[in-house]
């Protein structure tokens, strides 16, 4: 008599399952102390051969009892954000403001959003005794609340990117009464087609191509330092890829502001601002050269026009240092006027005897240093002036000086969440060529507290 020990469980349950489905004779079973199961007799009418060969079929049975199952297609597959071949993006941020000033010179800004942010020229100068200001004035806003729209669709070699963005800052509608509402207002629209992995071109509102956005300190501040470059405009713009670096040429909207002049801005050019400028690193240093040429006109009221020629030029950059980081900017001609400090000077002067146009030399920059205390911790540094070499013509309340001072503690206790507090402390002054005015300077001290999430 052939006897077999199946060590296999599985097989020996199968086989004893198979014995009884398919009328094996099977004489006795029994479990033995390893487990195993021993054939103890088998009907003589089944051979050891067909034995063998059903033993064989049930291994192969339980082979694919055991298998792993195999991969099942997921009758949901994930979501994407896709339209066809375009991919949507939609993000943004929700920012709460709470805004302590206290003025030298006055109760309160010059104008309102100078209350909601750091507006240099809204510092008002010889509005009280200095040193008598008003009291401590508070302010809440959700103003600078964000949101954006951007896509991006492959085209060829390239994509085709848009980008709409909007908020609610610096708009003249809604109050403070009931509801809290404030219109929305057009920050970024545009196309950017890249061409290749080297050539792009951009058509729409974006950031200024003067102005390297990229340098801009990190601040609760909506925009920051006196001495930042700051435009947002309707341009087109070319990029070239040159070595590691790049070539950026733009035509921009123009506009312009002028001491003595019946508007402000006027809106008279003939020619969009001009601007030039290059983008490279060098280790750990990024930094962007740039230059522009701009017209400055207006109208007379003979119908006749008045025109310069003005020029600027402006260096940026950040130094990466481990995780900190050293930023700063430098710009320096007679054509800076509005892209300088939210226009805190006029580009220049319109001689009240001849008509004329004065360009007026202006230069400005700041510094900055981020420090990261630790993973959830990190602090900013700001430093920043500017001046104007301002001619006779001007009126004694014409700018002369801004200086800016800004320190803040950034707290993060989850991705994308910022709780901080800043201080700022900025001062303006005034020319006071005849000597008349009391007082010819006025400073702001601000503390500044926000909370921030970004989606």
């Amino acid at each position: 008599m052939t006897v077999k020990i199946i060590k296999n469980r599985k097989l020996a349950g199968a086989v004893a399952l198979a014995a009884m489905v398919n009328g094996f004779p099977l004489m006795a079973l029994a479990q033995n102390e390893q487990s195993g199961v021993m054939l103890s007799e088998v009907s003589g009418e089944m051979s050891a051969k067909q034995l063998q060969q059903r033993l064989t079929e049930l291994q192969a049975r339980v082979d694919a009892l055991t298998a792993p199952p195999a991969e099942i297609e997921n009758p949901e597959p994930a979501k994407a954000p896709t339209f066809g071949n375009t991919n949507i993006q939609i993000g943004g941020y929700v920012k709460l403001d709470s805004i302590f000033s206290d003025y030298s010179d006055g109760s309160g800004a010059t104008a309102g959003v100078g209350e909601d942010f750091l507006v240099p020229s809204t510092i008002p100068v010889g509005g009280a005794v200095r040193g008598e200001g008003g009291d401590v004035h508070y302010n809440a806003h959700a103003k600078s609340t964000r949101l954006f729209f951007k896509s991006a669709t492959d085209v060829g070699a390239g994509s085709v990117k848009t980008h709409i963005e909007i908020d609610a800052m610096a708009g003249a509608q809604g109050d403070e009464r009931i509801s809290n509402s404030y219109a929305q207002r057009l920050r970024h629209a545009y196309v950017d087609w890249e061409i290749d992995g080297d050539r792009s071109l951009l058509a729409g509102q974006s950031w200024s191509t003067f102005f390297n956005v990229g340098a801009l300190p990190e601040g609760l501040d909506f925009v920051g330092p006196v001495g930042t470059i700051f435009e947002r405009q309707p341009q087109i713009r070319y990029t070239q890829s040159i070595g590691s670096g790049s070539l950026q040429v733009a035509a921009e909207n123009p506009a312009t502001t002028l001491y003595n002049g019946a508007e402000n801005p006027y809106d008279d050019n003939r020619r969009p601002d001009l601007i030039l400028r290059y983008n490279n690193r060098i280790g750990d240093l990024n930094y962007s050269i740039a230059s522009m040429s701009r017209e400055l006109a207006y109208d007379r009221t003979d119908a006749s026009s008045e025109s310069e020629q003005g020029h600027a030029v402006s260096l940026s950059g950040k130094w990466q240092l481990g995780r900190d980081d050293l930023r700063f900017m430098y710009s320096y001609g007679n054509a800076l006027g509005r892209y300088l400090g939210l226009n805190s000077y006029r580009a220049g002067i319109i001689d009240p005897v001849s008509g004329d146009i004065e360009l007026i030399d202006q230069h400005g920059g700041y510094i900055a240093l981020r420090h990261f205390w630790n993973e959830q911790w990190r602090s900013n540094l700001v430093l920043s002036a500017t001046a104007a070499d301002n001619p006779g013509l001007v009126a004694d309340t014409a700018p002369s000086s801004y200086q800016s001072l800004h320190v803040n503690l950034m707290y993060s206790p989850v991705p994308k969440m910022t709780l901080g507090g800043e201080y700022i402390f900025a001062s303006k002054s005034v020319e006071n060529i005849s000597g008349q005015l009391a007082d010819d300077e006025g400073d702001m001290q601000r503390m500044q507290l926000s909370v921030k999430y970004s989606f």
